[in-house]
């Protein structure tokens, strides 16, 4: 599968993080995947990320996520994006602002170094 880095990325961010779709995964993620984010860096399988994926939506309710700007540059898609939805925990509306870069390979994600902010909103 070969095309725009950006309508790659576009797909993933539209598909797990706005329409929560699993099958997202196995179109559009290599395997290995690997991610870096304040957790470490490892290697996950598609099922690995996909269980991932499905505890991450339970942490907010009718969450919804919107990308905020992006830029490409070779193999590398560079996104912000917000997260806005209910803690089931606090009851509390919560925001999360993403900086993710995506690298590619053969049309696939292969790689991502992410930075969570929660509580950051710099939509406004």
């Amino acid at each position: 599968m070969q095309g725009d880095p950006r309508d790659v990325v576009a797909r993933y961010w539209d598909g797990l993080w706005h329409r929560h779709d699993l099958g997202v995964v196995d179109e559009l993620i290599a395997e290995p995947y690997v991610r870096h984010s304040s957790a470490g860096t490892r290697a996950v399988s598609r099922t690995e990320f996909k269980k991932e994926l499905s505890g991450a939506w339970r942490l907010l309710h009718d969450a919804t996520t919107t990308v905020d700007d992006q830029v490409a540059d070779g193999d590398r898609v560079w996104t912000r994006a917000t997260t806005q939805g209910i803690n089931l925990d606090t009851g509390a509306m919560t925001v999360v602002t993403w900086l993710t870069v995506h690298r590619l390979e053969g049309g696939l994600i292969t790689e991502s170094w992410t930075a969570s902010l929660p509580g950051v909103d710099w939509r406004r």
